[in-house]
């Protein structure tokens, strides 16, 4: 799998976002931008949000602004405008720069979107099988509940916020049931990898060693949802 990031300044990317609407409803103007491209195979819309989200994350840490950007573009225009052949697929971008204060119209719009509000943990993540809430154990545990803090606060499309998790005691699955789609993307993959990057870097940051794996695998309780990946995190005492 190949996926890249390619940068762009204003002057070169004017014509191909002009009107680009962003920060839910606001027109951007950034000095620079960064564009995530990807050559199209399986699961590659999950890697392309793991990668690009960590990226994202480093911005922000290095007090930069972003906003992913991932429906208002022409994906076929952008692709020519950048000189990347069919093979590959423009996905994202965001524009980076110092952030402006924001408008009071920009307050009401996220405040409207619930940008500033996330699903409560026992919607998202559970014990053993789909809906079985997690034990009182585990969320005494220091360590997993700032992995489940980390995880639940990550971005996706208008917050929705599409992905489940399982935690068997051995290993993390993440799975999703509904698909969002624009030009042959399902959006709500790229969502799920953002989430499994904050995931990961929660994880590691607590001192458990892992890597996600992608691949198909049953779901308990839950036989129509789509499974996305497996991370082995034992939860001690376990």
């Amino acid at each position: 799998m190949k996926c890249g990031f390619i940068s762009a300044t204003h002057d070169d990317m004017g014509k191909e976002i002009k009107g680009l609407i962003g920060d839910y409803g606001k027109t951007i103007r950034a000095p620079h931008y960064f564009v995530l491209a990807s050559r199209e195979g399986d699961g590659f819309l999950t890697d392309a949000g793991f990668r690009f989200e960590q990226m994202v994350l480093e911005a922000t840490q290095r007090g930069l602004g972003t906003c992913w950007v991932g429906l208002m573009f022409k994906e076929a225009s952008l692709r020519a405008f950048l000189g990347l052949d069919e093979g590959w697929r423009v996905i994202a971008l965001t524009p980076i720069g110092h952030a402006a204060d924001p408008t009071f119209v920009s307050r009401v719009l996220r405040s409207l979107a619930r940008s500033a509000t996330r699903k409560p943990i026992e919607q998202i993540f559970f014990w053993q099988r789909h809906g079985a809430a997690l034990p009182s154990s585990v969320l005494a545990d220091g360590r997993i509940s700032r992995i489940l803090d980390a995880t639940r606060w990550a971005p996706s499309w208008m917050n929705k916020q599409p992905w489940f998790f399982i935690f068997t005691g051995r290993e993390v699955l993440v799975y999703k049931k509904k698909r969002q789609n624009r030009e042959g993307k399902d959006y709500h993959l790229l969502d799920c990898g953002i989430a499994m990057a904050h995931l990961h870097l929660a994880a590691r940051d607590a001192g458990f060693d892992g890597r996600w794996e992608l691949g198909k695998f049953e779901v308990p309780e839950m036989p129509d949802a789509e499974p996305i990946g497996r991370y082995p995190l034992i939860i001690p005492g376990d």
